[in-house]
């Protein structure tokens, strides 16, 4: 919360994650990366007081979407509702408290299609002849998902547009040819572009003048792009898959929306009809994304966001933060539900439970480095670091402290450790060094050192019984963004129902009821 004098005031903050491409459920490598993290990062929005709105939908105009149906045998429209259907009732297992989460419709995409318009019409975009991979057995230009080779810059294996691997963007004909798909003869084609070398100062004197910390990944990408020529951004595609613009006439062949850039929009959108309900504008927006997104989010959405502003569309500038992760990998290679190397969220949801789920990903979450993903170490973790630590909380105090409460000051050294742990939560819950892997180790310490202690509690002492409830009841504010159920149970545990959101300056209020059991 941002101070007014001596009152802290409330902050108006959206929230999103990088939109699910429909073509098929969330695998644990989206749960634990932009998902998970900012489903906990708009909780402990809510937990610090602030006006969070957390809002997205599905990105159904990717191509990514049509080469999956036609490699499943289906349409793109049956895969859109069928992966929508399944993204829903994932977020909605794994605690995903999401205000709007839908798919685009026709209001949206007159909203795009006005946006793009408005500012191709002040001159933002530019007219190019590029070469682009040509089916002359279709008569179809390749782009995008279509077009798959090894990334010019480091290598790796890549499709055209970003390369996952170092974040970087590629031109579809710039791919080095890999495989049938890019060796595709080329032919130009008149497209419209956003050429961001040519908007340099505005992009650079928005870093300049940013205050905004940036991930060691995404800062990566941002002083190589800076310290180069900056490319120039497919706006439109040939094609007929999206959203359809007839700027060059209507006798000119059909072109599309390129659905990176129009991501940007959706991130003004879709916050919007919730805030439309009588709730104010936003003051910050923290987007998370996989860095594969970073250069779209670093560049192109800044470009068009203040590009919009200069030529008097009406958007909100507000404090951006893109916090970026890395990859989940499954057998040293990243999770990908276009090439089946996933281990599905909804399957491990149901085996683990959701809060254990929430937890463990939360801990070994790729924020800032790849990591591996076992069932067999996460399985582990959870056993020595939540589910031991809590039966033993649960047995220890429930044998010496039920009926007690909290009726005097903490004894020093719980009023010393309840500090501490506060601490260590608010510091992972700030925006600045926002971490869930902070979060959960936070957590993870709570837990440990208090069935510890669960054993050695004087119940002859006031202060210590005190203390160590209290500790307990903590939890239920400190816990809640990552582990909703946890910070319920302990609330429960006193007596108390679910009563909305619970307020971080109220986390070391003490309950009003004794203490019963904490259900496991």
């Amino acid at each position: 919360m941002a101070e007014h004098g001596s009152a802290p005031v409330a902050r108006r903050v959206n929230v999103s994650f990088s939109p699910p491409t429909p073509n098929g459920d969330l695998h644990l490598g989206h749960l634990a990366g932009p998902v998970l993290a900012s489903d906990v990062c708009a909780r402990s929005q809510k937990i610090l007081g602030n006006d969070v709105v957390y809002a997205c939908s599905t990105d159904d105009n990717q191509t990514y979407v049509v080469t999956t149906a036609q490699r499943l045998g289906t349409t793109p429209e049956a895969l859109i509702q069928e992966a929508l259907d399944s993204v829903t009732a994932s977020l909605d297992l794994a605690g995903v408290d999401v205000d709007l989460f839908e798919r685009p419709d026709e209001q949206y995409t007159a909203f795009v299609r006005d946006f793009f318009t408005h500012l191709w019409k002040h001159g933002a975009f530019d007219r190019r002849e590029v070469e682009l991979p040509y089916d002359a057995e279709t008569g179809e230009y390749r782009a995008e998902a279509f077009v798959t080779g090894r990334c010019p810059v480091c290598l790796a294996h890549a499709r055209a547009g970003v390369c996952e691997a170092c974040g970087l963007y590629n031109l579809p004909g710039a791919l080095l040819p890999g495989d049938t798909a890019t060796a595709l003869p080329t032919r130009p084609v008149s497209i419209w572009v956003l050429d961001l070398e040519r908007h340099r100062s505005l992009l650079s004197n928005w870093y300049r003048t940013s205050d905004v910390p940036l991930r060691p990944d995404l800062r990566g990408v941002v002083e190589r792009t800076l310290a180069a020529r900056m490319p120039y951004i497919p706006i439109t595609y040939p094609g007929t898959w999206g959203i359809p613009v007839d700027w060059d006439g209507p006798d000119a062949l059909p072109q599309t929306i390129n659905a990176w850039p129009e991501i940007y929009v959706g991130h003004l959108y879709w916050p919007q009809q919730v805030r439309a309900r009588g709730r104010a504008g936003c003051d910050e927006f923290v987007q998370f994304i996989g860095i594969d997104n970073g250069f779209y989010n670093a560049f192109v959405y800044p470009a068009l966001k203040l590009l919009a502003a200069q030529y008097g569309r009406s958007v909100e500038l507000p404090r951006t933060r893109t916090l970026t992760n890395q990859y989940y990998l499954l057998e040293g290679r990243k999770f990908s539900t276009s090439k089946g190397d996933v281990l599905w969220a909804r399957d491990y949801l149901e085996k683990a439970g959701r809060d254990r789920a929430r937890f463990v990903l939360s801990l070994t979450s790729p924020e800032l480095q790849q990591s591996e993903f076992t069932e067999q170490v996460a399985e582990s973790t959870l056993r020595t670091r939540f589910d031991a630590p809590l039966d033993t909380i649960a047995q220890a105090l429930g044998e010496k402290l039920a009926g007690r409460s909290v009726d005097a000051p903490p004894s020093q050294w719980w009023a010393t450790a309840i500090e501490a742990s506060q601490r260590r939560f608010a510091a992972a819950y700030d925006l600045d060094g926002f971490s869930i892997r902070k979060a959960a180790e936070a957590l993870a310490l709570h837990l440990e050192v208090l069935a510890l202690k669960a054993g050695q509690i004087s119940t002859e002492d006031s202060g210590d019984v005190s203390g160590a409830l209290l500790f307990l009841w903590t939890l239920r504010t400190l816990a809640w963004p990552v582990t909703p159920d946890l910070a319920e149970a302990v609330a429960r545990a006193f007596g108390s129902g679910p009563v909305g959101v619970p307020l971080l300056s109220d986390a070391a209020v003490p309950p009003a009821g004794p203490f019963r059991t904490l259900d496991r």
